[in-house]
């Protein structure tokens, strides 16, 4: 849905995706405007049966409230995942309609340093594991069909990361700058070469860099990248 962050060209839109895993949609993070870019790629409330935030910053979390609304007017009740700081019933009062609060169900996940499981529904499975940004935050893994995917978001590299990352197909991880990673590091995000470490320390197959900043951002050589397009599809089981 988008690839940018919370300073980005607006264009890129907040970092988002959508992942169809056997029968389930799952929106990994939902920040300003999700649901129009759901809309605009060609999807809709329908579509998505849980949505998993890694932490409750803005860019992550602000397309909740409409996304509700919308849940409500479809009949539906949406299932919402994450780390401690994520509070639905408060960001729904902050928006002026906490009588919504029925339309999402909240499933705490508490940080681990070990993957845990978060849910297991219809031959999919998803995990989680701590991520180190400076406040509650969590990174995520969806098996499906013999496939594996990691999304990690607002993070520095972290052994728990690497872990849930191990033996992958693909890592979706944060890459905001392309240089400067003790800068990142201040401030509990990654630069683009730290993300090429933890895709070469898991061992997985594919980097796929999200959350980028306002300036462009150079990958480093030693992994195979997927480009992120908003709207645009990536079949994972098709990747060589």
């Amino acid at each position: 849905m988008g690839c940018g962050g919370w300073i980005s060209n607006p264009l890129l839109g907040p970092t988002s995706l959508l992942v169809r895993a056997g029968e389930l949609g799952i929106l990994l993070d939902a920040g300003e405007g999700v649901y129009h870019a759901l809309r605009r790629c060609g999807f809709d409330v329908a579509d998505v049966d849980w949505v998993l935030v890694t932490h409750g910053h803005g860019d992550h979390v602000l397309g909740l409230p409409t996304l509700a609304l919308y849940a409500r007017r479809a009949g539906r009740v949406l299932r919402v995942a994450g780390p401690p700081g994520v509070d639905v019933r408060k960001l729904l009062e902050a928006a002026g309609i906490p009588h919504y609060a029925d339309a999402l169900s909240f499933k705490p996940v508490e940080p681990s340093p070990q993957p845990s499981l978060v849910f297991e529904e219809g031959g999919v499975r998803v995990y989680a594991a701590a991520a180190d940004h400076g406040v509650p935050a969590v990174a995520y893994r969806v098996e499906a069909g013999g496939l594996a995917v990691a999304y990690s978001e607002d993070t520095r590299p972290c052994e728990s990361v690497v872990r849930l990352a191990r033996g992958c197909k693909l890592l979706i991880h944060e890459a905001s700058i392309s240089f400067n990673g003790e800068r990142a590091h201040e401030h509990g995000h990654s630069a683009a070469a730290d993300a090429v470490e933890v895709a070469k320390a898991a061992g997985v197959d594919y980097l796929m860099p999200v959350h980028f900043y306002v300036e462009p951002v150079v990958i480093p050589a030693g992994v195979k990248v997927v480009v992120p397009v908003p709207c645009t599809p990536v079949d994972v089981g098709a990747l060589p």
